[in-house]
């Protein structure tokens, strides 16, 4: 597999727009699953930790690779939750393109407002959910989108409602081509007229992207759907396009268009920016995705638990192997691989090799964690380590026992390997340990965590102030 062959999505919005049922979808879809799971039901690929299957939501980020028409698509399910936002961070910085989840009668979501900008000049697209349900409405989302975030914005779809504003079918306008919750479909006759309007200004907006296509379509007023594709993958690359598709996750509708838009618009790795880096007398450097380079690979995720310790990397240059040693440049020190894998969900597949753009886990790395740069020993490049933003919320935490004093230590400790975003301190005035994060849900989490991972039950409590010196 080569890097042409690989396409690294995020899916990011609001916490509840829907990401981990497009993800099942996706996969169901593929064959990459042989049942539809819900997260009603806990049984998804994505949320399958204990503590998310509790409270129907995602916590962790989360991986579903799935394989549409020859192209494998390494989606990645992060959670929406403001808490758990490090994780989005993280999928950001693996992806080449983010999805941006909505929910139809939602409109513009604060979640969606907030990804946007975390984004910076990431590629990305909008991917409206929901448009099945009652008091869904389609044409008021879309509006919303383009008054907040500009020209930019490209639907390439043209629903079909019913009376009740219930979204029946999309029309695909960059392959004129329709599709309803069971696949394709005719294009119905009430909206030709608004398909053939809504074509031609994604024509234009596709020529805008590049002067030969503008050239051409000045020329003939038409382009063909291959040259609306380069165009438009342009845009999407450069940040002047970001396509709006639109569709159901739970039926399904709209969901194959979309990944055979993934396949068609979203940059692969090569396509993309150098990524800036530091030189062994920190001097800044750049460093190309080039399958044929020296080993460059960065660790941007560390799965762990109370049976091991998986550490996510995407490899920047060159391959990785399980029979390597790389050299960790945060550590100074040479770490020997070994078993490499892909992830699904909780689920492991054995892989020889993670070549140039695409992402796996190295399994029991016990010294490597989040952030670390893996480079071919004589080779030294420090990618930037990924910037969480600092905890905003505190709280005192003891065990219930003071004989579980190190074992709330110790599972504190495994689990900062998987959650950097939080932070542990021990007061020698007060006398207390505080844990600090980002709000009062992923401490909660962590408690519970500590419980059902390591037989820890603990109490929180307000911290005590320091003795000012008066």
């Amino acid at each position: 597999m080569t890097a042409n062959e690989i396409r690294n999505i995020a899916l990011l919005g609001h916490g509840g727009s829907g990401k981990t049922s497009l993800a099942e979808q996706m996969l169901f879809m593929t064959k990459g699953t042989d049942r539809l799971g819900k997260t009603a039901d806990g049984n998804t690929t994505c949320d399958y930790d204990a503590e998310e299957i509790k409270r129907q939501i995602s916590i962790s980020l989360a991986f579903a690779p799935v394989n549409y028409k020859g192209v494998k698509i390494n989606v990645m399910d992060a959670p929406g939750n403001f808490d758990f936002s490090g994780e989005a961070l993280s999928a950001i910085r693996a992806a080449e393109c983010a999805v941006l989840v909505g929910a139809a009668k939602d409109g513009l979501s604060v979640g969606m407002e907030r990804t946007w900008k975390m984004l910076g000049k990431k590629p990305r697209m909008i991917f409206i959910n929901r448009c099945d349900e009652a008091n869904a409405d389609y044409s008021s989302c879309i509006e919303a989108i383009k008054a907040k975030f500009g020209q930019a914005v490209a639907p390439i779809v043209v629903p079909v409602s019913d009376a009740n504003k219930t979204v029946t079918c999309v029309v695909d306008l960059l392959h004129n081509k329709a599709y309803d919750a069971k696949g394709e479909c005719a294009i119905p006759a009430e909206v030709a007229d608004e398909v053939e309007a809504a074509r031609a200004e994604l024509m234009e907006a596709a020529a805008g992207a590049d002067e030969e296509l503008m050239e051409k379509f000045f020329d003939t007023m038409e382009l063909s759907a291959a040259d609306m594709a380069k165009g438009l993958k342009i845009g999407v690359r450069d940040g002047s396009v970001c396509p709006v598709l639109c569709g159901s996750a739970v039926t399904g509708m709209g969901v194959d268009m979309l990944m055979q838009t993934i396949v068609d618009l979203c940059p692969i790795a090569t396509d993309m920016p150098a990524e800036k880096a530091l030189d062994e007398n920190d001097k800044e450097i750049e460093v190309a995705y080039d399958p044929n380079g020296p080993t460059v690979a960065f660790v941007f995720k560390t799965i762990s638990d109370q049976y091991g310790k998986f550490s996510m990397i995407k490899v920047i240059r060159g391959k990785v192997t399980g029979d390597m040693s790389l050299y960790n440049v945060t550590t100074n020190s040479t770490e020997k691989l070994g078993r490499l894998y892909i992830m699904k969900g909780k689920k492991t597949e054995e892989t020889k090799e993670i070549c140039c753009g695409d992402i796996g886990a190295i399994g029991k790395m016990d010294k490597v964690k989040t952030g670390d740069t893996l480079v071919e020993p004589k080779t030294f490049v420090r990618l930037p380590a990924l910037n969480y933003a600092a905890p905003c919320y505190e709280r005192a935490i003891a065990p219930k026992t003071k004989q579980e004093v190190e074992k709330m230590g110790t599972g504190l400790n495994k689990l900062n390997e998987e959650d950097p975003t939080f932070h542990v301190t021990n007061n020698a005035e007060t006398h207390q340990t505080v844990i600090s994060g980002a709000g009062d849900i992923q401490i909660d989490v962590l408690c519970s965590k500590l419980k059902s991972r390591f037989g820890v039950d603990t109490e929180l409590a307000t911290p005590r102030e320091e003795s000012t010196g008066w």
